[in-house]
């Protein structure tokens, strides 16, 4: 607002350079303004179009309330601009749009320091209590004017506040005659500033003269008058604009100044008012109950029909875990229209393992799209292995959120049968260097790079039976044959195992079976977990008999029946005369009957798994020459002597034919720190009479 004439001043070189560069920098200001606006955290304020002042993002409704509406498309019946004189209470314009839904928005002009001394244009003789509707000469026209004395710097001396009842895309409104004044003498009026909050932004609706009228802030949200600088009527407009806003949430535009030199009146008109309302969005959210199925599964969403754009959502992540968050970007869509929401399975699994639930809920509850019927069951599509569902007559504004839900249906088992060898050749009774106590992939019960499975396809009955744990097939599964690579695999029913704290996986080997010595027990025992329904790596390890951990080495010591015999003071010699050797005699060295053999039984576990409950049994011979328990008694490993006929129960004495049976033992695992652990049983026989 100005007095009642136009400041003109004559301006020397250095002001003009100066005002010059400002101008520059506010021509950079408009292009970035122009084309940046802010949004709200918000799933639905994503993807929504820049525009330019004045307009609302393409093919978002318009609702202007004004007197000269833009050419602009969708919009709605504009709605003149009207207010009670005075008013400074909250007011609302109503948009009738019946199935639709009203749209309503609100306003409210506050202000203090009001002056109504200033005439309006269309009656000079009427003073206007402001906030008023109209025109004031040369500075507004159209527009709900506020006249402000200026008896201090005030930070805010009027506000604009609008919301509505709907989420809006963007909400915008022109500032007019926002400027600076001097009165009679050149002498400095005041300064006038506005300050857009809540991520507003503000932006010149004019081409900037030689001396521009304002600045504005680094961020956009505050435009303050040049010292001086005074415009006319339509010569400095302001466009004041806000992006995405939640309905019932109010943007606010504060009016103040920042210089008052003197109590002069000024006034500002707020005009051409416009809300937009974008076109319905959805956004997908993804829920998922219990782990996947296979661990390459992932989900893939998709919104097809119509105008709509292509939108996939993938999940990543494992197990149960969605670890690319669980919501899609909003898909703006058109309105009235059918549209198909579709979910796939990629890396190799079937959506048919899955259950899958779907609910929608519109956050626009002000919305009259019906969504009754938007939550039920997906239904599956055979020729593309989908689950969709549909959704229609979706209206502007709607904000549409569904939750995709699945559940597995079904549980898988696997595993494989291998060669716990480690990749290794030969056997370790033969081999007495390191090569099977470093090798730690070997006989380590684990399926370790370079182990290979066993074909089963080439042996008879070597089988994997999924059970109760009480012998008892689990419901609609046979005994499995093992592959050519020697896996298994059920899929079963999540009804086969409810209610099941643990299934049991039994192999059942052929016989014959060359791989007879189990890494693994032949019976694992699987716990079941509610929220898992894949249970993998349930496999069996085996060698064969020649590569077996446990290795006993068998020494012979012939002597002369000495009682007394000390086994620990007996060395390893090469010749069984000698001491204790893994040789037989030679040919010219001579066993005579009634000379005693004592012997050394060595037990090694050259593997990398502890064996338990060993026992060794070693039978006297009895023909042609009959061999008797002589003292000393064993030794080492605790043993027993045992008759032959009943080598269970029925003590023999020192002096007869039997057997000799240890006590159970165990042997440690090797590991990178240990020596292949061993342990040793020593007796005494006598060789014949």
């Amino acid at each position: 607002m100005r007095q009642s004439h136009k400041f003109l001043a004559t301006l020397d070189n250095s002001f003009y350079r100066r005002y010059l560069q400002q101008m520059l920098m506010i021509v950079g200001f408009i292009l970035f303004y122009l084309i940046s606006e802010p949004v709200f955290a918000n799933p639905f304020a994503n993807n929504i179009p820049a525009s330019g002042p004045n307009s609302c993002p393409a093919d978002h409704r318009m609702y202007y309330i004004g007197r000269s509406a833009p050419t602009y498309s969708p919009i709605a019946a504009p709605r003149n601009l009207v207010w009670r004189e005075g008013n400074q209470n909250r007011d609302k314009f109503t948009f009738d749009e019946g199935a639709a839904g009203n749209k309503i928005f609100y306003m409210q002009f506050t202000g203090i320091d009001l002056n109504n001394n200033q005439s309006n244009n269309q009656d000079y003789n009427r003073r206007n209590t402001p906030p008023f509707f109209g025109g004031i000469t040369n500075a507004t026209s159209n527009a709900i004017n506020l006249v402000h004395d200026s008896p201090a710097v005030r930070n805010t001396n009027n506000t604009v506040r609008l919301s509505s009842n709907w989420p809006m895309s963007k909400i915008g409104f022109k500032i007019q005659d926002l400027d600076a004044s001097r009165n009679t003498g050149a002498s400095l009026a005041y300064i006038e500033q506005a300050r857009a909050l809540n991520n507003g932004k503000l932006s010149l609706a004019y081409t900037p003269p030689a001396f521009p009228f304002h600045d504005v802030s680094d961020d956009g949200s505050t435009i303050t008058g040049i010292a001086g600088r005074n415009c006319s009527l339509n010569e400095c407009n302001i466009d004041a604009a806000w992006g995405y806003t939640p309905a019932n949430t109010e943007v606010v535009l504060e009016h103040g100044n920042t210089e008052t030199y003197r109590n002069s009146p000024h006034a500002v008109g707020y005009s051409d008012f416009y809300y937009c309302l974008a076109p319905p969005r959805i956004v997908l959210q993804k829920v998922l109950t219990g782990a996947r199925v296979q661990t390459t599964d992932q989900f893939s969403l998709q919104v097809t029909g119509n105008t709509a754009p292509t939108n996939n959502f993938t999940t990543t992540g494992s197990g149960s875990t969605i670890d690319n968050n669980n919501t899609a970007t909003a898909v703006a869509v058109a309105p009235n229209t059918t549209y198909t929401i579709a979910e796939s399975i990629i890396g190799g699994g079937d959506i048919r393992n899955y259950d899958a639930t779907y609910s929608c809920s519109n956050a626009t509850t002000q919305s009259a799209t019906d969504l009754s019927s938007a939550s039920g069951s997906t239904v599956y599509n055979s020729s593309n292995n989908t689950r969709s569902f549909t959704l229609s007559n979706l209206n502007y504004g709607d904000e549409i959120t569904c939750t995709i839900t699945n559940t597995p249906t079904a549980y898988t088992f696997s595993g494989i049968v291998f060669n716990d060898n480690g990749g290794l050749s030969g056997s370790p009774k033969n081999d007495l260097t390191n090569s099977f106590i470093n090798t730690y992939k070997y006989f380590n019960g684990v399926f370790d790079n370079g182990e290979s499975g066993i074909d089963g396809s080439a042996l008879n009955n070597l089988k994997v039976r999924l059970t109760d744990c009480n012998s008892t097939d689990i419901t609609g599964t046979t005994p499995q044959n093992v592959s050519d690579t020697g896996s298994y695999s059920f899929t079963v029913p999540a009804s086969a195992v409810a209610g099941k704290s643990q299934i049991c996986l039994i192999q059942e080997e052929p016989d014959p079976w060359s791989y007879s010595v189990d890494t693994t027990p032949n019976r694992l025992e699987v716990p079941i977990n509610n929220s898992v329904y894949l249970y993998e790596d349930n496999n069996f390890g085996e060698v064969i008999a020649e590569q077996t951990a446990l290795v006993l080495k068998k020494y012979q010591y012939v002597h002369q029946c000495d009682a007394n015999l000390n086994y620990n003071n007996i060395l390893d010699k090469d010749s069984p005369l000698n001491g204790f050797s893994i040789n037989a005699p030679r040919q010219d060295e001579k066993v005579d009957p009634g000379q005693c053999i004592a012997y050394k039984i060595e037990a090694y576990n050259h593997g990398h798994i502890t064996l338990t409950d060993i026992r060794i049994t070693d039978i006297l011979q009895k023909t042609p020459v009959e061999s008797v328990f002589h003292l000393p008694n064993s030794s080492g490993i605790a043993a027993s002597l045992r008759t032959t006929d009943n080598p269970t129960s029925g003590l023999v004495n020192i002096g007869d034919n039997g057997v000799i049976i240890t006590e159970p033992f165990n042997l440690n695992n090797t590991t990178m720190t240990t020596t292949v652990s061993k342990r040793t049983l020593y007796f005494n026989t006598k060789y014949g009479n």
